[in-house]
């Protein structure tokens, strides 16, 4: 079996992040995260005597709006990087040099990766430096496993979105396909909480924290309900307490658990994104 040719991965890596790096929907949403941690920032700290909130708590109420939109990004830059470039021919032209599908689809996700990287690092690092220097750092250990953990679910949805690019024939399904992605994520726990009323179980249930292991076990099967739910074991954080309930996390969620689950959401797509790439007629 021949090498992997590293020298090949960085050159796709490359011309895949330079290309993407300007994407002007990339650079919208880098300034949405500046301004909306800084928001939640602020409204934390409302009442209080400094501006600015403490690092734990905007980040607990940024968390649900940044599980939305990092997926988003993640699907907008690897939802047609297969299919789309079939579809126009430019795939054909990159496969016609020496260069294994393996080193091209590794290629286009460190490349497609590393501006999610960036994206995250400007956008949330900018609003932890303007809250630590305002409201001081106490919590940076917990806002870095934040930043860390958030490009981690942004990297997980990319994997997703080339599996799907991977996997249909035309651009037009691979939208399809990253929008089902994105809403799965949305309404996944819509979905449990329905299941567990049609169990017997009661909104006062909820509100008490009353509820069987598996509603809490269901989060594994949700990357944005992973990601909230390690944020949270970051901060050490083990009892939710918004709006009037309270619930307390088991202790089998711990923190090898859920990133046990989050390297499995990455590496299976994954895989089954080269078995579909591999298969494939250009």
């Amino acid at each position: 079996m021949a090498m992997i040719n590293p020298k090949a991965i960085y050159t796709i890596a490359k011309k895949e992040f330079l290309d993407n790096i300007r994407n002007k929907w990339i650079i919208v949403l880098t300034i949405i995260f500046v301004i909306l941690i800084i928001i939640f920032s602020y409204v934390a700290g409302a009442g209080g005597e400094e501006i600015f909130g403490n690092m734990e708590t905007s980040v607990i109420g940024l968390l649900a709006v940044s599980a939305i939109l990092i997926p988003l990004i993640a699907i907008i830059l690897g939802f047609s990087t297969i299919s789309g470039e079939a579809e126009s021919g430019a795939l054909y032209v990159v496969l016609s040099y020496p260069v294994r599908r393996i080193e091209v689809l590794l290629g286009k996700l460190l490349g497609l990766g590393s501006v999610i990287i960036a994206s995250i690092f400007i956008g949330f690092g900018f609003g932890g430096v303007v809250i630590a220097v305002t409201a001081g750092g106490e919590s940076w250990v917990g806002f870095i496993g934040f930043i860390l953990l958030s490009m981690f679910i942004g990297w997980i949805f990319l994997s997703l979105s080339i599996c799907v690019s991977s996997f249909c024939k035309k651009r037009i399904t691979s939208i399809g396909g990253g929008i089902v992605l994105w809403f799965w994520g949305m309404i996944y726990g819509t979905v449990i909480i329905g299941i567990l009323y049609g169990t017997g179980y009661t909104f006062e249930d909820i509100l008490t924290g009353n509820v069987p292991d598996w509603f809490f076990n269901s989060v594994v099967f949700s990357p944005p309900d992973l990601h909230q739910t390690a944020v949270m074991r970051a901060f050490g954080i083990s009892t939710i307490e918004q709006m009037g309930f309270s619930i307390t996390l088991p202790e089998f969620l711990n923190m090898g658990i859920l990133l046990s689950a989050h390297l499995i959401w990455f590496i299976v797509p994954l895989i089954l994104a080269y078995y579909f790439f591999k298969r494939r007629d250009i």
